[in-house]
């Protein structure tokens, strides 16, 4: 029998869920079982798996010490959490470039780069996650005692920008800080505005409306101002903050969150954004050749979409988050804006 006692850190998840962090190798019918027969009790009482725990709930396993151990997972010896910390560190300096805006107990807030991804896409792939537990690593004290507690809470990206989009994004160091960031971004109630270099004269402002139908073969996504089946809404507002007559410099606020949003959005409103491979026009793309046929000492070729994830605006908050209550952060855009504007 093992007694657990939730602190204030894990509160508010489901028990299921704070289960399988404690438990990583039992799979979740085990723990639905074991509720079931009462040989996993919440305060003393059977419980389902749907409650969420609180700070100071007893959660108490009648479970062989055998079987606990079993599920828990073999801890690594010190060798190898040695070899898995320098491992980890060695990720994080090979990401550079990363300018770490705001930090708590919780939250992280920093600058993605060009060309690194928010999270792994295959398993040899390097991204900000992997940044984010070297840099944590490197501040701490107790490394190793760090690193075991990555087996119930891995700190993680909670916004994801596309590999060649730059900017603001937003990391969870805690439980809480996971499931509050989550909520603001789900709710909206986090303002993300973006601001990108497009192809052509755009002038004033505007709403656009519409739905957004996503190819997982091409990974690319179509724009219709027609729902249809399997389509998303997507809704920007945006405005222009200066044209030079060829390109135009634009601010938009995402008031939906879609995989390739913007890009897909300005493309079909016949202003696609400058250096994108995917949804440029053919008159984009040839402007991009030129680009990269300037001669040396004339500034680098645009690798990719000048869009920059660049303010965040949080709402009214409390408790562990006032720190960020109407905390609005900014990052400032990369000198290739500047180059493109002025070409």
């Amino acid at each position: 029998m093992q007694k657990l006692t939730v602190n204030e850190k894990e509160e508010g998840q489901r028990l299921d869920k704070y289960l399988k962090r404690k438990l990583p190798e039992a799979p979740m019918s085990f723990f639905y079982k074991m509720l079931r027969k009462k040989n996993i009790t919440l305060n003393g009482k059977k419980a389902d798996g749907r409650e969420a725990v609180q700070a100071g709930d007893l959660v108490t396993l009648f479970l062989a010490d055998e079987t606990i151990e079993k599920f828990r997972g073999e801890t690594a010896s010190s060798p190898e959490r040695g070899e898995q910390i320098r491992a980890l560190i060695a990720a994080s300096d090979r990401i550079r470039g990363v300018t770490v805006l705001y930090e708590d107990e919780n939250v992280l807030i920093c600058t993605k780069p060009f060309g690194v991804l928010s999270q792994k896409a295959g398993p040899e792939d390097l991204s900000m996650n992997e940044w984010l537990a070297g840099y944590l690593l490197k501040k701490s004290p107790d490394r190793a005692a760090l690193l075991d507690s990555f087996r119930e809470f891995r700190p993680s990206v909670c916004n994801r920008l596309d590999r060649n989009t730059m900017g603001l994004i937003v990391c969870a160091v805690s439980l809480p800080g996971s499931r509050t960031m989550t909520e603001l971004i789900r709710t909206r109630k986090l303002r993300k505005f973006y601001q990108m270099v497009v192809e052509g004269r755009l002038t004033g402002s505007g709403t656009i409306r519409g739905w957004l139908t996503k190819d997982p073969v091409s990974n690319t996504v179509r724009f219709s101002d027609r729902k249809s089946p399997e389509a998303v809404y997507a809704e920007t507002d945006w405005k222009s903050l200066s044209t030079n007559g060829s390109r135009s410099l634009i601010e938009a606020e995402l008031l939906t969150g879609r995989s390739h949003q913007l890009r897909v959005q300005f493309a079909y409103m016949g202003h696609p954004i400058t250096g994108d491979p995917k949804y440029g026009t053919a008159q984009a793309s040839e402007k991009n050749r030129t680009d990269r046929r300037r001669p040396a000492g004339s500034g680098k070729p645009f690798r990719g979409q000048l869009l920059c994830s660049c303010r965040l605006e949080f709402p009214p908050m409390e408790g562990a988050f006032g720190p960020l209550s109407e905390k609005v952060i900014t990052c400032s855009l990369p000198p290739v804006f500047d180059r493109a504007m002025q070409a």
